[in-house]
């Protein structure tokens, strides 16, 4: 019962606030198009020429029409007077304007005279008609019926004066195409302005999404504060989980960094007290302190590469920026990995030259690019290959022909400590940091980083840095 009453609470609450709701919005909208469609009919309408419409004359104002008719030829020729004086009697005069119309037009009569605005030579067109309503600007005229008398053949018409026709008339009596404009014109601004207000926001909430699935968490959207429509509303709400997710990662990443530098005290401690006990250990237990001083070594340098990710990420890496030449950056950067892939039985295949000079932090560059080419010989299964080119941007390609990464995950590759179920496992070695540290590291100097598959097998993956940043 309760659920009922909400329900119905939900239902009616625009009621109350109606502006804050879409619909009232998209009705008022369609009310409003159809009344600018009316009143740009009724503006155009005064101002509409001499034009002049009709349609079939049925029912009781035909019985009357050919009744006045019969009369007057009966008149005519029971009483032998002429038509002149059978119009002009005061009981036809008075009544009605009556309009006789002959194939000669000195022999036309009417029973008055009309005004100066009334163009009786307009219903000439119809005698050949059947009775009909004749709309003009000025008046209408009912008629014509045929009366055969001794001066001649003549069609009658019934003249209603009408010096302020009403809208309907002179709606009737514009052109069809006049109504089609006016009708389109009216219909098509009045929807464009309402579908760009409504359109905006939607608009912006989806820019903002996208840069927020970018990893831009100071992304939002462009809501007006004062909208109280569902879409306000929705955009508000947007806002508040984007502020709130940013708060959340940032408190995660400087958890990390803070946990990760707290660690570096007690890891110093750990690895001078093992310094300290090498030299007094005999040597049949030197192989345990060897191996606490490497892992102690392994952590440490765990430990940095967080403390660097997190600095990376959070933009508050001190870059030491100067003008190298990107050649010999990786002409150092080689002579290690050439090394490193020899001893694994591995080719290392290099296509192409860069020689340009870059603005950049030469051990960040050096990093970034060691840490995908240690990727590339850990997981290829005979060759890695890297491809130097330089047209738009500086592009770096290193691929590998290993097992490569199933598509879902590629995008996840770059996050620290993440990890396939396969191939890039724990035992296969390294902390998931590397290509987290390498990413970073040429975002850091305007530049990005994509992986893709190759085919057959393998993992690509291209860097570019823009040629602007390097002048």
């Amino acid at each position: 019962m309760s659920l009922s009453k909400e329900n119905s609470k939900t239902r009616l609450a625009w009621l109350k606030h109606p502006k804050h709701f879409l619909f009232f919005k998209i009705f008022v909208w369609f009310w409003l198009t159809v009344i600018g469609t009316i009143t740009a009919l009724v503006f155009l309408s005064n101002i509409a020429t001499n034009q002049v419409s009709y349609e079939n004359l049925h029912g009781p104002m035909q019985k009357n029409l050919q009744y006045t008719a019969k009369g007057i030829e009966r008149m005519v020729v029971k009483h032998n007077k002429s038509i002149a004086e059978i119009l002009t009697h005061p009981r036809l005069a008075k009544q009605k304007l009556l309009y006789l119309n002959s194939d000669q037009p000195d022999h036309s009569i009417s029973s008055r005279v009309p005004s100066s605005e009334i163009d009786l030579s307009l219903l000439n067109f119809t005698k050949n008609m059947p009775p009909q309503i004749i709309f003009t600007e000025y008046y209408q005229a009912f008629g014509p019926i045929k009366i055969n008398l001794p001066e001649g053949q003549f069609y009658l018409y019934e003249i209603d004066e009408n010096h302020q026709p009403p809208f309907f008339i002179r709606l009737k009596l514009m052109p069809i195409w006049l109504k089609v404009i006016i009708a389109l014109l009216a219909s098509l601004t009045l929807s464009f302005i309402f579908s760009r207000n409504l359109i905006a926001p939607i608009n912006h909430l989806k820019q903002a999404a996208i840069k927020l699935s970018d990893g831009d968490l100071t992304a939002r959207a462009e809501i007006d504060p004062n909208r109280q429509d569902e879409l306000g509303v929705l955009g508000r709400d947007f806002n508040s989980m984007a502020s709130q997710l940013e708060q959340l990662i940032s408190a995660q990443k400087r958890l990390l960094a803070d946990i990760s530098h707290e660690l570096r005290s007690p890891l110093t401690r750990l690895k001078m007290a093992t310094g300290l006990a090498q030299m007094q250990t005999p040597e049949e237990n030197q192989t345990y302190l060897l191996r606490i001083e490497k892992e102690a070594n392994q952590l440490d340098k765990m430990i940095a590469d967080v403390l660097q990710v997190s600095r990376l990420e959070a933009k508050s890496q001190a870059l030491s920026l100067h003008q190298q030449s990107l050649q010999i950056i990786i002409d150092h950067v080689l002579n290690d990995a050439q090394f490193e892939a020899k001893q694994t039985n591995k080719q290392l295949i290099i296509n192409g030259q860069l020689n340009v000079d870059i603005y950049c932090d030469e051990s960040l560059i050096a990093s970034a690019l060691e840490n995908v080419l240690r990727n590339a010989i850990k997981y290829a299964e005979q060759t890695i290959t890297l491809t130097l080119s330089l047209s738009d941007a500086i592009y770096i390609e290193i691929s590998d022909d290993g097992p490569g990464v199933e598509p879902q995950n590629l995008g996840k590759l770059c996050e620290p400590f993440f990890r396939q179920s396969d191939a890039r496992d724990r035992t296969s070695g390294g902390t998931g940091l590397g290509l987290a540290i390498a990413k970073n590291a040429i975002v850091a100097h305007s530049g990005s980083l994509t992986l893709h598959n190759k085919q057959p097998s393998g993992l690509c993956v291209r860097i570019a840095l823009p040629l602007d940043k390097q002048k």
